[in-house]
This record gives C-alpha cells, sequence and structure tokens, in this order.
C-alpha cells in the first residue's frame, strides 16, 4: 500500500544496536525456537522501543519531527551496556525474556528524557527483548537456557529511528525506517 500524504500512520521510536549485536540477539532468537518452536516476534529486529505515537499524518509528523531534533540536538548521546539477561511476567499467563541494561541512574535520566520529548512519562524499563510473550509453559521450558547466562555488549546510543507502518486499512504490518533524529555527539 502507498502511503499518502493524508494516510495515517503509527509510529515507534527505537534505539538501534550495531549489527553484530543485533545478529547476537536474531541467533538467541532462533535457538528460543529451537525449543520452544515458532513464536510471535521471532524474526523481529533487535531494538530499545523509547516510545511510540499513533494514528498520525505522515506531512505532521515530520513537522513534530522537526521540532523534536531541535530539543534531541541538546541531548548527549550515551553509552549503553548490555549485561546478561532477565524476564517480565505478563500475569500468570506468559512472560517475556530480554536482553538487559545496565541502568545507571543517569541512564535513566537520559531515557526519560528522551521519553519527555516526545511527551511521554510513562515509567518503563528499557530493553532488547528475545522472546516476547510466550505462554508460560513455553517460558518455564526456555527461562533455564538465559538464567546466569553472559551477554555483554556495549554501544554509544547517539540517534533514534522513527519507524512507521500504516494504522489501517493496509496487511502491511512491518515497521519501516522513516526517519533519524540524532543526539549530540560530544560525551
Amino acid at each position: 500500500m502507498e502511503v499518502l500524504p493524508s494516510t495515517y500512520c503509527d509510529y515507534m521510536i527505537i534505539i538501534s544496536p550495531p549489527a553484530e549485536i543485533r545478529e547476537m540477539i536474531r541467533k538467541y532468537k532462533r535457538s528460543s525456537a529451537k525449543v520452544i518452536g515458532t513464536y510471535d516476534g521471532m524474526h523481529s529486529i533487535a531494538h530499545i522501543t523509547v516510545t511510540g505515537q499513533g494514528r498520525q499524518m505522515p506531512v505532521m509528523m515530520l513537522q513534530k519531527l522537526d521540532y523534536y531534533q531541535k530539543k534531541f540536538i541538546r541531548i548527549k548521546a550515551n553509552y549503553i551496556r548490555i549485561k546478561g539477561f532477565n524476564f517480565f511476567t505478563h500475569g500468570a499467563t506468559s512472560a517475556t525474556i530480554y536482553a538487559e541494561l545496565e541502568l545507571s541512574a543517569e541512564l535513566r535520566t537520559w531515557f526519560a528524557q528522551l521519553k519527555k520529548v516526545f511527551g511521554d512519562g510513562q515509567h518503563t524499563v528499557p530493553h532488547i527483548t528475545v522472546v516476547k510473550n510466550i505462554p508460560t509453559d513455553n517460558f518455564k521450558k526456555l527461562w533455564p537456557y538465559f538464567e546466569g547466562r553472559s551477554y555483554n555488549a556495549y554501544f554509544l546510543a547517539d540517534r533514534l529511528t522513527v519507524l512507521s507502518r500504516p494504522t489501517f486499512g493496509s496487511n502491511e504490518t512491518r515497521w519501516i525506517p522513516f526517519k533519524e533524529l540524532y543526539l549530540k555527539k560530544e560525551i
């Protein structure tokens, strides 16, 4: 489906780790499928979600992003360290396994600053999803493979990637790159 200026789109703002980290997470996703079978999100590309903005016209979103860029250029790029794995439970029925970020007080404040620019005051735990929202039985089979496993990586987050997809009227569910927002390089 062609995205026209009058088409409404949803937007996801992410931090994209470097290729070697994306590849390692892809390998963990594939290995997980060998244990529990296929699951939703097993082909998603590794990222850290910052926030989202729903149902916006592309022309209006571009104007917003130009405004946001002026604010982001004042926020310093930051190093992010990945240290092992952890999980969230979603009630008693499912869980998500993720690569855990080492969240110092400084990094927590930095993530809050990024979200604040978008008007998002919601508290979330920044992470890189490996296996999302799987049934508890599958989680119990899979978690022993991750528990205590060492995975360490370090990268500079110097930009945000804005992804988009049509809100409705399309069978296209994949997120596609829309725009990059750059942070202050001086760290």
